[in-house]
């Protein structure tokens, strides 16, 4: 894995366990709230009046509105009780995506074979250029047969005139031409999720030129300091690992640079591990 995203992910179940451990102590000041139950018995002036559940009695006692204390302490509790659920859960993936990554670069994987197979020399020919035209224009038609994903947030230009979403799409999305690597923005990727269809939007869907079969996908997190976004990052996590995309080998997830600018150094790190042989590198 590489060692920046390493040191992310590590500092990110950090602070999971942390909220985690925060939010298990206020909820064992509440003993027995996240049990009770709530109903609500009128509304006025978008104020809810609230009745709870009394077990013995089979019945509901009225106790007041959202001001009054037990009504916030039943609500917190049943939010920290689900919350404490989801973050066990989400530590759980990221621990599985740090210690499920094994070393698949050019180098590892040769150093693995006998001896009489190593230092192999790949080289497609005009059958690679071909190959690539080919599947760029299929999946680029299959891309446009789904309505555009919030075209208006579709802002920031790069070399060829496509319009991505972030400013650091439009750096790594730059590099990716500049190394002439095969690849489309945000086509769409269907999915089984909750027993459901659904879709993905990976950034960037890539070609190998390992074998101009094999397909990988690059994910990136801009905003990483945002709660919201960082539960999405999770749960798109999540959906990879439960549709067989497992990270680090078929998804890479990349994360702005610490001092805000662009660090080619992870997108690179990808090429040479997935995409093309370090035997290829200038």
């Amino acid at each position: 894995m590489n060692e920046y995203i390493r040191s992310t992910l590590n500092s990110y179940r950090s602070e999971l366990r942390t909220r985690c451990l925060n939010e298990q102590h206020r909820l064992d000041q509440l003993p027995g709230y996240e049990t009770k139950q709530l109903k609500i018995t009128q509304t006025k002036n978008n104020v809810n009046y609230y009745a709870v559940y009394i077990p013995e009695t089979g019945t509901y006692k009225y106790i007041g509105s959202d001001k009054h204390s037990e009504v916030n302490k039943i609500k917190e509790a049943r939010y920290l009780s689900l919350s404490t659920k989801k973050l066990m859960r989400e530590i759980s993936v990221v621990e599985k995506f740090i210690n499920s990554s094994i070393a698949v670069t050019y180098d590892d994987i040769n150093a693995a074979l006998p001896k009489m197979y190593r230092n192999a020399a790949i080289g497609l020919g005009s059958f690679a250029s071909e190959t690539a035209e080919k599947w760029k224009e299929s999946v680029e038609n299959y891309k446009a047969s789904f309505p555009p994903y919030k075209p208006e947030d579709l802002i920031h230009p790069t070399h060829d005139r496509t319009m991505v979403r972030s400013k650091s799409e439009a750096d790594i999305y730059n590099y990716l031409l500049e190394m002439g690597v095969t690849f489309v923005y945000e086509c769409p990727l269907r999915i089984t999720f909750n027993g459901k269809r659904s879709l993905l939007l990976p950034d960037f869907t890539i070609l190998s030129e390992r074998d101009y079969k094999t397909v990988i996908f690059i994910e990136h997190q801009g905003m990483m300091s945002s709660p919201s976004y960082r539960d999405k990052f999770n749960e798109s996590v999540y959906k990879y690992w439960l549709n067989n995309y497992i990270p680090e080998r078929d998804v890479f997830f990349t994360f702005d640079s610490p001092n805000g600018g662009f660090d080619d150094r992870p997108i690179k790190d990808i090429i040479f591990r997935r995409v093309r042989y370090e035997s290829a590198q200038q």
